[in-house]
């Protein structure tokens, strides 16, 4: 065997031998980028619109039973509050401000008589305390809320005999009660999300009074006291800004 045929034979063991060793290396793997999840952890403001129904069960006033009115119509404002996530629990605190205008009026016949009377029940204003827990699934969170609730009605009775006469009497009552509800929260963006929300209004029973309200035609008639069972409920959309939101990376798994 030459020189030249000997190393010809050794290059060709070495190269086969470093090929099968090569083949037998495995890549190195490379992680994949780990998942991202969403945290509700954080305060944020927003605004709200929606819609209600309420009903004011009356009480007889002067001799007169009324039916329970059933208001209805708009709601619009503001609420604020902060959560905290831990796992996929959300807990958290909320304010709520809201501009009304419900109403409805119910009427009521003299027997006997062309003389009938007007009650009208009108909620302008509303306002809530509550806290609220949730489940969170990454950027949608389930949620149920309880708490205080503010309200602000107006009522007026007119006496009429439905052409000539017409006699007012008015009052208006802040009431407190409470409030439950529940709702969907989505994130739409890392700092901002959407929500569709359901409330339940119980305001119990309060009293009031009715006033002469500039009529001539009631001068030296004296007030008349009243009283009403009131509740109602709400639904309504929202947007919330959200402060200190933040994507917090999960671990990969292999």
């Amino acid at each position: 065997m030459t020189t030249k045929m000997l190393f010809s034979a050794i290059a060709l063991t070495v190269s086969t031998l470093t090929s099968a060793m090569a083949a037998d290396v495995s890549m190195p793997y490379k992680a994949a980028p780990a998942a991202a999840a969403f945290s509700w952890t954080g305060c944020y403001v927003g605004g709200n619109v929606g819609g209600g129904r309420g009903v004011n069960e009356q009480q007889p006033i002067v001799g007169q039973d009324f039916t329970a009115n059933h208001n209805s119509g708009w709601l619009a404002g503001v609420q604020g509050g902060c959560d905290y996530q831990v796992g996929s629990l959300v807990v958290g605190v909320e304010g709520q401000f809201d501009w009304a205008d419900m109403k409805d009026t119910s009427t009521t016949l003299i027997p006997g008589g062309a003389i009938g009377f007007l009650l009208t029940t009108q909620l302008d204003r509303v306002a809530t305390a509550t806290g609220r827990i949730g489940y969170a699934f990454d950027r949608v969170l389930f949620y149920a809320k309880g708490g205080a609730a503010f309200a602000h009605f107006n009522h007026q009775m007119t006496q009429t005999d439905f052409a000539a006469l017409s006699v007012d009497f008015k009052g208006s009552r802040d009431v407190t009660g409470f409030v439950v509800g529940a709702g969907l929260e989505y994130a739409l963006l890392p700092n901002l999300s959407l929500k569709a929300e359901y409330n339940y209004f119980d305001f119990g029973t309060n009293g009031y009074t009715l006033n002469c309200s500039g009529n001539p035609g009631c001068a030296g008639v004296p007030f008349f006291p009243a009283s009403v069972r009131q509740n109602m409920q709400t639904v309504m959309l929202g947007v919330n800004w959200r402060f200190n939101t933040a994507v917090a990376p999960l671990v990969a798994r292999y």
